[in-house]
């Protein structure tokens, strides 16, 4: 590099290094950068390096690795965290000179496209920079959804943020409008933030992005038997938003979290950290249909834009792609990803009939328990019948079928097959599909097919990278495959995208309850209790967490809860388990008795009863409930993953397990 240059870019002639140095000092000392980790050691690591004369080293890897922590296995084409961190640096920065650095001499700024910073006097800073790093790395990769990356904070200091295996025209509206949607939003989204103020939730991803939404629950104002409606319009917005390259989507856990509580517009902004929401209303009445919504600033509360759409229910697909048409060009974004044409995700069948059946089974799908997605699965199938190339139908079906094992105790392989025809099917008819992709990950795992498991996950989270179920869907492959240190990655970022639900919480302190870092772990199990008391998968691992820290009479007590919350084999196991290790084993053979006597009908996982011989000590009893399981394909089986499964590991037959899973 030539000596003049290199001179200059370090500010050597026109901002001497001492005053850098102290304008660095400054900024880091303020309000607006106290709790900005990741863009602390950004802005740090990126001043010190040009001062050093090495501004050709500020590359998206070395960042990564050098200042963000990110390991040496780190890829920018599945990590954006480099670029997320260096857009919400330029906010920060441009925010910190607005306000508390209004007076500072000297200015420190980084030009879009450039993780290289600029020096300026203040006086100048209206004209062209005195100072200006060359060669620098480009923001190459385009800005989408997948920007939603992990935390850039060491992981002992990861707090708690959140499942574990989802144009063109604008329509007159009325003056009514803006009262009403006024009202309702008052009365729509507040229960929550009791519970959202009890955790504290890090700054995310989506703090400095103006085009950041969160679509709330549509209000039903209609019959209660027409909630599917409402619900389920909510998700066409969210996913069709999702394609949007540009805008960063509130996931559905969390925007339902807000459903029918009274809310505060700006509290959206401090607990999901979005610039935008989305409110409105859903009314049917006899074959008509019609839909108004809001888009607010949730910083100011400031009324944005609001349209009113009403259709012959023949015409309920159109509503949605008018919708997010309305709201692309009040943020000033393109259109979906696919030379400008809709992707499926906006796309409506063009038969009515199909069009609400799958919504009414995206709704039943949703609820989570063995009726209604019996349900879900029925309605799924009517719409493919109605019309057979409707690929959003099979998708959905392929998803009742993935979730059939954990909601339905349904054996696997009685579905694999059915898993694999309806989310081929899915995929043959809209290749840009991403949620059939996982199902067919899942399908792989259960005939421990690891290979395709792994492409089929990848290919979907190329197509859908915001997709939380398949993130956390991918980490519990992780957690199965042994890929320890890559699991917190994708837990952080489905945290991210989801940040108030109690699910995402709890599989973080899952994460550092499995690397033996119990207290951060019983910290997370206590935030996603906090916002939601009733969890009980999170009872469950606060209970076990806490027999790892040998505190037996809380570990009893939460393992209790676990079971009046969420009853079933699974968590009675648990406390089974831990009768047997806290001195109790009256009590776990008790359980272990009644489990050996309804396994006979089949109503007992295997699983569950090695579980309580583990616990026990015997493992000559527990090897061969293993292997049943195993026979079962229950991934509920951590081998190299739960803490259960310590004992074991020096035998020689636990060996003989991870093969029988093709694992080694």
């Amino acid at each position: 590099m030539d000596q003049n240059l290199n001179s200059e870019i370090r500010g050597e002639e026109s901002c001497p290094q001492e005053a850098i140095r102290a304008e660095l000092q400054r900024i880091m000392a303020s309000r607006t950068f106290r709790a900005a980790q990741g863009q602390r050691k950004f802005l740090a690591y990126a001043v010190e390096e040009v001062l050093a004369g090495q501004p050709h080293l500020l590359k998206e890897y070395v960042i990564a690795t050098e200042a963000l922590g990110r390991a040496m296995s780190f890829d920018p084409r599945l990590d954006p965290i480099v670029r997320t961190e260096a857009r919400k640096l330029r906010a920060r920065l441009a925010k910190y000179y607005a306000i508390e650095g209004a007076g500072d001499p000297l200015r420190i700024e980084f030009r879009k496209g450039s993780y290289v910073p600029i020096f300026s006097d203040a006086v100048l800073s209206d004209k062209a920079p005195l100072t200006e790093a060359t060669q620098a790395a480009p923001d190459t990769a385009p800005i989408t959804p997948a920007s939603i990356a992990p935390a850039s904070i060491a992981p002992a200091s990861i707090a708690p943020l959140m499942p574990g295996p989802s144009i063109d025209r604008l329509q007159p509206h009325s003056n009514w409008l803006f009262g009403s949607l006024t009202v309702l939003m008052v009365a729509v989204v507040g229960a929550a933030t009791f519970y959202l103020s009890r955790s504290s939730l890090p700054e995310t991803t989506l703090a400095a992005n103006d085009t950041s939404i969160a679509v709330l629950p549509l209000v039903n104002l209609g019959d209660n038997s027409e909630e599917f409606l409402s619900d389920d319009l909510t998700d066409e917005l969210i996913n069709s938003l999702r394609q949007v390259p540009g805008i960063q989507v509130v996931a559905r856990t969390s925007a339902f979290r807000f459903k029918a509580k009274t809310f505060d517009i700006q509290e959206i902004d401090q607990k999901l950290h979005v610039r935008t929401v989305l409110v409105g209303t859903v009314r049917k009445s006899d074959t008509r249909l019609r839909v108004t919504v809001q888009l607010n600033n949730s910083e100011n509360g400031y009324h944005l834009w609001s349209g009113s759409y009403e259709r012959d229910f023949t015409s309920i697909g159109t509503i949605s792609p008018e919708i997010v048409s309305a709201v692309t060009n009040v943020l000033g974004v393109g259109v979906a990803r696919g030379g400008g044409q809709p992707s499926s995700q906006m796309r409506a069948s063009p038969n009515s009939e199909a069009h609400e059946d799958y919504l009414r089974g995206l709704y039943f799908r949703n609820r989570y328990n063995v009726d209604d997605l019996n349900k879900a699965i029925k309605s799924f199938k009517q719409a493919i019948d109605e019309d057979p190339s409707f690929a959003r139908a099979y998708a959905g079906l392929a998803d009742c079928y993935a979730m059939a094992r954990a909601v339905a105790a349904t054996p696997p392989l009685q579905v694999v097959s059915k898993i694999r025809e309806a989310a081929s099917k899915a995929i043959e008819l809209d290749a840009t599909l991403g949620e059939p992709h996982f199902d067919l990950a899942v399908g792989a795992e259960y005939e421990f097919d690891w290979a395709s498991a792994e492409r089929e996950f990848k290919k979907g989270l190329a197509l859908s990278p915001d997709d939380v179920v398949g993130r956390l869907w991918y980490a519990w492959f992780l957690a199965l495959t042994g890929h320890k240190e890559e699991v917190l990655a994708q837990r952080t970022i489905a945290a991210k995208l989801d940040p108030v639900s109690p699910y995402a919480v709890e599989s973080l302190g899952d994460y550092y309850s499995a690397v033996g870092r119990y207290d951060v772990a019983v910290e997370q199990f206590h935030n996603a209790l906090a916002l939601d008391p009733s969890f009980g998968l999170a009872h469950q691992d606060l209970g076990d967490a806490y027999l790892l820290q040998k505190r037996c009479g809380s570990a009893i007590d939460e393992l209790r809860l676990a079971n009046a919350s969420m009853p079933g084999p699974r968590r009675m196991a648990d406390l089974g388990y831990g009768f047997a290790v806290c001195g109790q084993a009256n009590e776990a053979q008790r359980i272990l008795r009644d489990f050996l006597r309804e396994t006979r009908g089949g109503g007992v996982p295997a699983l569950s009863i090695a579980v309580v011989y583990m616990g026990l000590g015997d493992k000559d009893r527990a090897f061969p409930w293993l292997e049943k399981a195993i026979d079962e394909r229950d991934l509920g089986m951590g081998l190299r993953w739960d803490g259960y499964f310590e004992s074991l590991r020096s035998d020689p037959r636990f060996n003989g397990l991870l093969r029988r899973m093709k694992l080694i």
